[in-house]
């Protein structure tokens, strides 16, 4: 899934509230007034950037993300071996949150139109009562179980030895220079679309002292058809001239799964990762990472 769409009922984060940690409460209650301000609908990486939440608050929404991607399996495991669907309260126990955290992600699998229908509930009860095996294993196969959001800062990057686009090859040891910046993206993608020209001119101011930046496309991983002429086109429009990569499915699960894009990693002349951002960012935010790590 590209963006955790977070779209449900406000009812559901009034529900109570047993079982949970300050830090639980105080998430759920302030992505109920997101909601209200967006008109019911926010975006996980809306959630990871929005300054109001705390370290330890922005923590908790990427567990909440990367448990999002572990449900489905972790439904099919447990029924495998018991021969039960599993309650909220088992698949809340299951990974240490409350039973309306478990709801909220539940939603958001039912409402977002990227995620086939894994299950179906109770309508009075809101309990699964049965399960889609079929489509939980492709949604298992296609997006993986261990998606990584939290603590990459402080982690040497994955290796990496990836085609490049246009012809040749490009590893991880090969990147050198004073730092790097690796972005993941997609063509079509809005705020790629929106990033990649500050991305150009970003690279032609600061690549002459060391720095370099570093696409990786995710076309082939997504599925998504495009040719050598629309991505000449692309990096035309948008001044691109860093090296772009061909992501492989091997990479991108090393990268944590990555299914927000863009993802950017910026990284030291260690190959340590001192900043990884999510979704669109301004000129200012990326430019001031770069000198940091520079100077």
């Amino acid at each position: 899934m590209r963006m955790m769409v977070v779209s449900l009922i406000c009812a559901t984060l009034l529900a109570p509230t047993f079982g949970q940690s300050g830090v639980e409460r105080a998430v759920l209650q302030r992505v109920q007034e997101m909601m209200k301000e967006s008109g019911g609908r926010v975006t996980f990486s809306d959630l990871h950037n929005d300054t109001r939440f705390s370290s330890e608050e922005k923590a908790f929404l990427s567990k909440l993300y990367e448990i999002f991607f572990q449900i489905p399996a972790f439904l099919k495991s447990e029924f495998d071996s018991t021969g039960k669907v599993s309650t909220r309260t088992q698949i809340g126990a299951g990974f240490g949150i409350s039973g309306t955290s478990v709801e909220l992600l539940l939603r958001v699998m039912e409402s977002d139109n990227r995620v086939p229908s894994l299950f179906s509930r109770d309508e009075s009860t809101r309990e699964i009562n049965s399960l889609k095996l079929d489509n939980i294993k492709a949604f298992v196969a296609s997006r993986g179980t261990e998606v990584k959001i939290t603590q990459w800062e402080g982690r040497q990057i994955p290796t990496f030895e990836l085609e490049k686009l246009g012809g040749g090859t490009l590893s991880s040891e090969a990147i050198g220079g004073k730092g790097a910046l690796l972005y993941f993206w997609f063509t079509g993608c809005p705020p790629c679309v929106r990033i990649a020209p500050i991305l150009a001119a970003l690279d032609k101011e600061y690549r002459s002292q060391g720095f370099k930046i570093v696409g990786l496309n995710a076309d082939k991983v997504l599925e998504i058809e495009t040719s050598e002429e629309q991505h000449n086109s692309y990096f035309a429009k948008s001044g691109t001239e860093y090296v772009n990569l061909d992501v492989d499915e091997a990479t991108r699960a090393a990268f944590g799964n990555i299914n927000v894009f863009p993802t950017l990693f910026f990284v030291n002349a260690s190959g340590t990762v001192v900043k990884h951002l999510l979704n669109y960012q301004d000129r200012e935010t990326l430019e001031g990472i770069i000198r940091d790590i520079l100077n």
